[in-house]
């Protein structure tokens, strides 16, 4: 079972988190929405969109990703774009 945690600061930071192991179609009303900074992929590969229900610009992110590759990304500046993530979804699903 794919996971991650989703952080709204950088550095793994910030009142607002949300630990999911499924697809999540909108961010809107979690907090979370357009204001994820710093990701942890526990396990499998997951596709950040730009808006919600998968649209817009994507990236992916992976538990073998991030800048050590160990699936930490504190922060998003290399890897997705102004922290503007509005949907999230496991790869392939």
């Amino acid at each position: 079972m794919a996971k991650i945690i989703v952080f709204a600061k950088q550095n793994f930071e910030g009142n607002n988190t949300m630990v999911s192991t499924e697809n999540v179609p909108s961010l809107k009303g979690t907090g979370l929405n357009n204001d994820i900074s710093s990701i942890i992929v526990i396990s499998g590969t997951w596709v950040l969109y730009e808006h919600v229900n998968y649209a817009g610009n994507s990236w992916t992110v992976s538990n073998s990703g991030g800048p050590t590759g160990d699936g930490c990304y504190p922060t998003y500046s290399s890897y997705w774009q102004n922290n503007s993530i509005g949907s999230f979804k496991v790869q392939g699903t």
